[in-house]
């Protein structure tokens, strides 16, 4: 089987964030999250890719921004939709910003406190009514565990930053767990990956060690 990872493209909220809004988002599906203009020339961009040619099967996320960016880049394909790739969860946080938590007694201690304040890439603390990434984790190997991998087949796998480095973290067995804190996911590129087990996966179109950014 050979895989393809793609993250989303471009959205609004990856524009606040980049610019130090922290805003959480998580699994929000609003017009925050749905594709920016920029965000829709990637996903087109992807129709003449090679790579993205060759897939022949669509699995996404059931966020809004990875179902624009398959139907953009494969035009025409039905979408298999899987709850197991869609972002990781910050639960009541979704749609706030950083200056939010810090204006709440209750919620203060997220920011402020070690204890509290890992819950966006931890693999145990997490957002009240949230997932860490243990969770992300589970549900990831659980769709994997779905997948024939001696199947001859390239398909596409259209999901979240976060869902991808927990889908590398079990195709890859990267240790310690906690280094693809620092793996980088950029919109729109295709990651290929082949093999015939969950045992034998290989990344052929990156350098994994080069992906990781301390």
């Amino acid at each position: 089987m050979k895989i393809v990872i793609i993250r989303h493209g471009q959205t609004m909220a990856n524009i606040l964030n980049d610019n130090g809004t922290a805003l959480y988002t998580g699994t929000l599906n609003n017009e925050m999250t749905d594709l920016t203009e920029l965000g829709r020339k990637q996903a087109s961009s992807l129709v003449n890719n090679e790579i993205v040619k060759e897939i022949e099967k669509v699995y996404c996320s059931n966020l809004n921004r990875a179902i624009q960016t398959a139907e953009l880049a494969k035009p025409g394909y039905p979408l298999d939709i899987h709850d197991e790739l869609k972002e990781r969860c910050l639960g009541i946080f979704e749609g706030k910003e950083k200056k939010d938590l810090l204006d709440s007694e209750e919620y203060r201690k997220y920011i402020t406190d070690d204890s509290f304040n890992k819950f966006r890439t931890d693999f145990v603390q997490k957002a009240p009514e949230g997932e860490n990434y243990t969770d992300v984790s589970e549900r990831c190997r659980k769709f994997l565990d779905s997948l024939d991998f001696q199947e001859d087949i390239t398909i596409g796998i259209f999901s979240h930053f976060h869902a991808i480095r927990c889908l590398f973290l079990n195709m890859f067995h990267i240790e310690p767990k906690e280094k693809i804190f620092h793996l980088k996911i950029e919109h729109c590129t295709p990651y290929v990956i082949e093999g015939n087990s969950i045992q034998d996966l290989k990344l052929i179109s990156h350098n994994l060690e080069d992906m990781f950014k301390i």
